[in-house]
C-alpha cells in the first residue's frame, strides 16, 4: 500500500466564484462596513464613508488600519485573523472571507489601501478577478504584491492619519439605489448608530447620513426583553417587541435578530405562526451566543436555536394574543377596546400600565384611523358582496365597484386591499373593450372578484401559496354561484 501527498491549493478561480452569492448590493456593502467596525480603536467612535460616485464603491474608515504583515494575512483565503491581531469579543469577522466575498459580489476589480495606527506608511494591494480566473492552479497562483508607499492625499484615504479604504471597480450593478443602501445600513447597524458611530453615504446628489430604523408601533405596546434561560443560564436575549400600528401584507414584520450589533436575520417569524392577524408583531433582539451563517445572512439552525425557539414561542403568547385582538375589525380604531387590549398586554408581562401613553395612532387624525387607501369618488355604483372568511377571527369584507375605464388602464378589472379595515375592493372597468359585447354583469362580478381574491392572497397577504390561494378562490366561487339571492 502506497501513500502520496497532495498539495491542497484551491483553484484561483475561487476569487471569482466566491462572488456568486445571493447577497444584494446593500448587504455586500454592509459586510465591508462591518469590517470597519472591527477596526475600531479601543472604545472610540468610528466614522465610515461609503462613496458611490464615479462608477466605483469606496468604503473608507478611520480605524486602526493594518500593518504590512497584518495585510499580508488578511488577503489570504480563509486565514484565521485572531492568530495575528487582537480582536474584541464582539468582532464580526474572523477569517477575512467576508470582505473578499462582498468585493467580488460587487465588482470584478478591487483594491485595499491601509494606513496603520502610529505609522507613517500606506500599504496597497489590488485584485483583478479576471486575472485570477486565468491563473494556473498551484501555490504560486495566489501570489500578490503589497505596495509600500509614502502617505499622499491623492490616496482614497486622503488626509486620514490611519484607517482603511476598500475600492471596488468594474461594478456588476451600476445602478445601485442609494436609498436601499441607506435603509439597509440604518437597519443593519442600528445599535452602533444609536451609540454615536457614524456612517455617511455619498453619491452625485450629495452626502447622506445613515440613521437608525424607526418603527411605528401602537403606544403602550413596546415590551422590553431581557430573558435568561437554559442550563446554567446559558442563553440571554435582550431587546424589545411591540405591536405595529398597521397590518402588514409585505412580510415586513417579525423580529430583526442582531449578533454583536450587526443584523444577521431580517423579519424572522419562527416564534409565532405567521398570519395576517399576527402581522403586527415587530421587534429587535440581540443574541450574541448564536452563530450566524457563513455570509451572516441568517442564524445557524443549531440545537441552541431550537432551544431558543421553544422558549420564545411560550414567551410571545401574550403578544400574539394582543396582535390577534388588535387586528380584529374595528379594534385598532376603537379607543376603549385598544386601551383594554394594551392594558392586558402590560399586565401579562408584569409592567405598570400608564393610561396616558395610549394616544391616538396618528396625531391630527380625529379618530386615530390610519387610512391605507382612499376610494375614488368617481365610482359609478357600490354593491356589497359576501365576505371572505379566512379563519375564525379573520373576515375580509368584499366590496364591488364599477368604474369608467381610464386611459392608462389596460386590465378589465383590478383590486385594492385595505388591510386596516379588512376590506377587498374589487374594481371593474365597465367600458373596457373586453366588455363591449353583451355580457351578464353578474358573471363579470364573480370573475373579477375571484381573480382579485387570488391576487390579494398571493400579492398582499403572502402567507398563502398558489395552490392554497387557488383552493380558497374556488371555494368562494362555489359559495357565490350557489347564492340564489343574487
Amino acid at each position: 500500500m502506497g501513500k502520496r501527498i497532495v498539495k491542497n491549493y484551491p483553484s484561483p478561480r475561487l476569487m471569482e466564484t466566491i462572488g456568486a452569492t445571493n447577497q444584494k448590493p446593500a448587504e455586500a456593502i454592509g459586510e465591508l462596513v462591518a469590517n470597519s467596525f472591527d477596526a475600531r480603536i479601543g472604545n472610540k467612535k468610528i466614522k465610515i464613508v461609503v462613496d458611490m460616485r464615479n462608477n466605483e464603491i469606496k468604503v473608507i474608515d478611520n480605524g486602526k488600519g493594518m500593518t504590512s504583515e497584518i495585510l499580508e494575512k488578511a488577503v489570504c483565503i480563509g486565514e484565521d485573523m485572531s492568530r495575528y491581531v487582537e480582536r474584541s469579543a464582539d468582532a464580526k469577522g474572523h477569517f477575512g472571507m467576508g470582505f473578499k466575498t462582498s468585493c467580488s459580489t460587487l465588482g470584478k476589480y478591487y483594491e485595499i489601501f491601509t494606513r496603520p495606527l502610529n505609522g507613517n506608511r500606506e500599504f496597497h494591494v489590488r485584485f483583478d478577478i479576471q486575472d485570477y480566473s486565468q491563473r494556473p492552479a498551484g501555490s504560486d497562483a495566489w501570489d500578490i504584491e503589497i505596495e509600500d508607499n509614502d502617505i499622499s492625499n491623492d490616496s482614497p484615504l486622503s488626509e486620514l492619519e490611519h484607517g482603511t479604504a476598500f475600492v471596488i471597480g468594474d461594478l456588476k450593478d451600476r445602478n445601485i439605489s442609494i436609498s436601499s443602501v441607506l435603509s439597509y445600513l440604518g437597519e443593519a447597524f442600528k445599535g452602533h448608530l444609536e451609540t454615536g458611530d457614524r456612517i455617511y453615504v455619498i453619491d452625485k446628489s450629495g452626502t447622506h447620513q445613515a440613521i437608525p430604523k424607526v418603527y411605528d408601533f401602537v403606544p403602550g405596546t413596546k415590551i422590553e426583553i431581557d430573558e435568561t434561560f437554559g442550563t446554567n443560564n446559558k442563553y440571554r436575549i435582550t431587546g424589545w417587541m411591540a405591536i405595529d400600528s398597521q397590518i402588514h401584507n409585505d412580510g415586513l414584520y417579525g423580529f430583526n435578530i442582531y449578533r454583536h450589533n450587526q443584523l444577521v436575520e431580517k423579519w424572522d417569524k419562527s416564534w409565532f405562526r405567521a398570519h395576517l392577524m399576527t402581522s403586527r408583531i415587530i421587534g429587535e433582539v440581540n443574541m450574541d451566543f448564536l452563530d450566524a451563517t457563513f455570509y451572516k445572512q441568517g442564524v445557524q439552525q443549531s440545537e441552541d436555536w431550537e432551544i431558543v425557539k421553544t422558549h420564545m414561542k411560550e414567551y410571545l403568547k401574550p403578544l400574539v394574543t394582543a396582535s390577534n385582538n388588535l387586528s380584529k375589525k374595528g379594534n385598532i380604531n376603537n379607543p376603549s377596546e385598544r386601551r383594554k387590549i394594551v392594558k392586558e398586554l402590560n399586565e401579562d408581562y408584569h409592567i405598570e400600565y400608564k393610561d396616558e401613553e395610549l394616544d391616538d395612532l396618528k396625531k391630527g387624525n380625529k379618530d386615530g384611523k390610519k387610512e391605507e387607501h382612499k376610494i375614488n369618488d368617481t365610482f359609478k355604483t357600490i354593491v356589497n358582496e359576501q365576505s371572505l372568511i379566512l379563519s375564525e377571527d379573520d373576515e375580509i369584507k368584499i366590496t364591488y365597484f364599477e368604474k369608467e375605464t381610464e386611459s392608462d388602464v389596460d386590465a378589465p378589472f383590478d383590486y385594492i386591499y385595505d388591510s386596516i379595515n379588512g376590506e377587498l375592493q374589487v374594481i371593474v372597468f365597465k367600458t373596457h373593450p373586453l366588455w363591449t359585447k353583451k355580457t351578464d354583469f353578474s358573471v363579470i362580478k364573480i370573475l373579477a372578484t375571484a381573480d382579485s381574491i387570488y391576487r390579494m392572497l398571493i400579492e398582499k397577504i403572502k402567507t398563502y401559496d398558489a395552490s392554497e390561494a387557488n383552493r380558497i378562490r374556488n371555494e368562494w366561487i362555489k359559495m357565490r354561484v350557489g347564492n340564489k339571492g343574487e
